[in-house]
């Protein structure tokens, strides 16, 4: 059985920059480990051959028509069509086979809301894009609230429909090993830090910053940089780094991994994911906005706490403790470790993505 990759950012670079031994599995999206187990053939889509369709796609609101016009010559080629992001480039195929002209099964995963899922209020809008949603053969989401939510908001059965699975996504352990340091004494570990560039709140952070004796380091992207003038001194910027490779030392040494997060409620997903991996590849504690959408529950499974959005107090208390609190620390850090041994690594994520595909795909012989 063969199974396309498509996605919304290339993953032949990324699975480049993991044969190099540069990145983990995890971006290219299980098919490492499709491949390690040896049941499905795995393909990967060129991620951009005519910029030219891409713009022509944006006037009609439609996102890499480049690429779902180079699915549809390439029929023969597969059997299964996976997307990661969902809506993100499927949306024209996903018309297509509402319709009848586009047969192939798609199988996505879903991290943040599918897109119009908000808008009960235009009828006609919503039961055309719940028609859409319905059209996928199989929705892997990577979060029990976002599940749950998303099903209400089309009016579809919660209970007892097989189509619509729940798993984790997260780290790839063989690449952690190549990497792995242990763990150090915590008087050696000297900072925070905070890494990430979509929905960061780091002004939040930065002001929570403000007073205490302790220092923080940021690492952002040049169009995530806070916008703060009055920087204070304890708070070290850097828009230039941005690999999880190029910062495993500055994760060594530091007491936590911060996730600061702000986003509309509507748009509430599985933000603040990616970072959580570093978290539990370091073995760290982290504090991080609450987020009910995230995918993993870290107060739950005892390595981290959560604040409120945009409440600086409330950072600056839970700094403190675990800043002060050694015996804390080294808890969270154990649990750190468990959790991705245990619930949260991309061979949970492979495995099931495989059982999923193998079912579609059977489903779908003459497809």
């Amino acid at each position: 059985m063969r199974v396309l990759f498509i996605n919304v950012y290339s993953l032949e670079n990324a699975y480049q920059l993991w044969e190099k031994g540069i990145s983990g599995s995890h971006h290219v999206w299980g098919k490492v480990e499709l491949d390690s187990n040896g049941k499905l053939e795995t393909i990967i889509l060129p991620h951009i051959k005519y910029p030219l369709l891409n713009r022509i796609g944006k006037w009609f609101g439609i996102g890499f028509l480049d690429q779902q016009i180079r699915v549809l010559l390439s029929l023969k080629k597969f059997d299964v069509l996976y997307s990661p992001y969902s809506s993100g480039n499927t949306k024209f195929l996903s018309v297509l086979k509402l319709f009848g002209l586009f047969r192939k099964p798609i199988v996505v995963t879903l991290h943040q809301p599918y897109f119009g899922a908000k808008h009960k209020h235009l009828s006609i809008i919503h039961f055309f894009r719940k028609k859409m949603f319905s059209s996928y053969d199989a929705c892997i989401f990577l979060s029990p609230k976002l599940k749950k939510d998303t099903l209400r908001e089309f009016n579809l059965d919660v209970k007892g429909n097989a189509k619509y699975s729940l798993t984790q996504w997260g780290p790839d352990q063989s690449w952690i090993k190549k990497y792995a340091h242990h763990l150090l004494p915590r008087e050696q570990c000297t900072y925070f830090i905070s890494a990430g560039h979509t929905d960061r709140d780091f002004e939040t952070l930065i002001e929570a910053f403000r007073g205490l004796d302790f220092k923080l380091k940021i690492f952002c992207t040049p169009k995530s940089i806070p916008k703060y003038v009055n920087l204070p001194k304890n708070v070290y910027l850097n828009w230039d780094v941005t690999r999880s490779q190029d910062l495993i030392d500055e994760y060594k040494h530091s007491i936590a991994i911060l996730i600061p997060l702000k986003y509309p409620k509507h748009k509430e997903g599985c933000q603040g994911m990616t970072s959580l991996q570093d978290v539990v590849v370091h073995r760290k504690p982290t504090i991080m906005t609450k987020n009910l959408s995230i995918n993993i529950d870290v107060e739950k499974e005892g390595f981290g706490m959560f604040v409120p959005m945009y409440d600086v107090l409330a950072w600056k208390k839970l700094l403190t403790h675990i800043h002060d609190n050694q015996e804390a620390w080294e808890k969270m850090c154990v649990n750190s470790d468990r959790v991705l041994r245990e619930k949260f690594n991309s061979k949970i994520f492979g495995d099931h993505l495989e059982k999923v595909i193998l079912k579609v795909g059977k489903s779908n012989p003459k497809s």
